[in-house]
């Protein structure tokens, strides 16, 4: 028999009681502790409210008010280190990106409208899809307008709909974009540039849900939510009357800011990586040499992540890294190919090779808008036309 001192089951240690007395008190006695820290382990895990998991091809969990015992804090803290963050199809894992996720997060648990701001290509409707497919209207339709390639004259037929014999032309009833996206998300690409007058309209309909198409008499009832998206500062056109004050602040109630490309640069990797591998079809993905790598560090994007894309894409499939506008000290374009190869190409070759690429990339940044490309190459539209004609210029899918 063991010493009173190591044997807590012996007829010391439990005076009265015979030994296996003593054994079955210690086992009752330690089935009540084991029950009591259950319970209390019940109660913390209790003090977490919610939390929503995200399926985002390797997001970290996203936690709404919650409150972590220290414990849970730990784990969670060694976890997100071991899992790439991203949303949806949007790729980055800085600061600034992470307070986006977030952003986008409280506007799909919310149904409140939401403006995203952001320069040319920096994912404004990547975004919007995001807080669409985590909000509750993910099963419904995601409606997308762009706002300034609509005339003016079919705004009110193209967001109401019309009636079949409303005008000349109309042989059947067609359904505009809020009937469309009835239960769903109205996204509003462009938002600077509606006009005041169908702001006014969309801000009675936005008020109590009714419109009526064009040609019709009594008022149809629509449940949709508005995301709007737009590169400018819509408080400045608020101020210069280019912008109505109280549909500013229907639309304005969640704001979310996307930073651009020159100022998430530790997200390049990821995204380099993300766009090999997306353009590399079902071959292995090419490796970048790391001078070419450097020069993307070095590049100022000023069409942010869609330019990025484009320029890889273009790499990839003639092996040319083709820079709108390099930095000083680093000459652009740059080929790839061996310096035999380049010997053999002409002058005249060269310079044709380079204004096919420029004016691609450039084409590309503005989504293809002639006239914004006109303007910034410099030239006009008729040119640009004619030159996308010689270099049989397609747009990249």
């Amino acid at each position: 028999m063991l010493d009173m001192h190591t044997n807590p089951f012996s007829e010391m240690a439990h005076p009265g009681l015979k030994e296996q007395e003593c054994v079955l008190w210690e086992i009752k006695r330690i089935e009540k502790e084991l029950i009591k820290q259950t319970y209390q382990l019940k109660n913390k895990i209790k003090g977490i409210k919610k939390i929503q998991y995200i399926d985002t091809n390797g997001l970290l969990p996203v936690v709404a008010e919650n409150r972590l015992p220290d414990g849970f804090k730990k784990r969670s803290a060694s976890f997100s280190k071991k899992i790439p963050p991203g949303l949806g199809k949007i790729v980055g894992q800085c600061k600034p990106m992470r307070r986006v996720y977030s952003l986008i997060q409280k506007a799909a648990d919310s149904d409140a409208n939401v403006v995203i701001y952001g320069e040319s290509g920096t994912g404004k409707e990547l975004a919007a899809h995001a807080i669409h497919e985590l909000s509750d209207r993910k099963n419904k339709e995601f409606v997308t307008v762009n706002c300034g390639a609509i005339p003016e004259a079919l705004l009110e037929s193209e967001f109401f709909g019309y009636t079949k014999g409303a005008f000349t032309g109309a042989y059947v009833d067609k359904h505009g974009y809020l009937d469309l996206a009835d239960g769903g998300t109205l996204f509003l690409d462009e938002v600077a540039e509606l006009t005041l007058n169908m702001q006014a309209k969309l801000l009675r309909s936005l008020d109590d849900g009714g419109y009526v198409p064009v040609g019709r008499r009594k008022p149809i009832k629509s449940d949709f939510r508005i995301i709007a998206a737009t590169n400018r500062d819509l408080a400045d056109r608020v101020k210069k009357g280019l912008m109505r004050e109280d549909f500013f602040f229907r639309i304005h109630i969640i704001p979310i800011t996307l930073p651009p490309l020159r100022e998430r640069k530790e997200d390049i990797p990821l995204l380099l990586d993300h766009f090999v591998k997306r353009n590399s079809g079902n071959g292995s993905a090419v490796k970048i040499p790391e001078e070419i790598v450097q020069m993307i560090r070095d590049y100022h994007w000023p069409g942010n992540v869609r330019e990025l894309q484009n320029v890889i894409h273009r790499y990839l499939a003639v092996e040319s890294l083709d820079l709108l506008r390099a930095p000083e000290n680093r000459p652009a374009p740059v080929k790839t190919g061996s310096a035999a190869q380049q010997r053999h190409v002409h002058l005249q070759q060269a310079l044709e090779d380079f204004e096919k690429s420029l004016i691609f990339n450039i084409l590309q940044a503005h989504q293809w808008n002639r006239e914004k490309a006109a303007r910034e190459l410099g030239i006009t539209r008729n040119t640009l036309f004619k030159k996308i004609r010689k270099f049989g210029l397609v747009k990249a899918v």
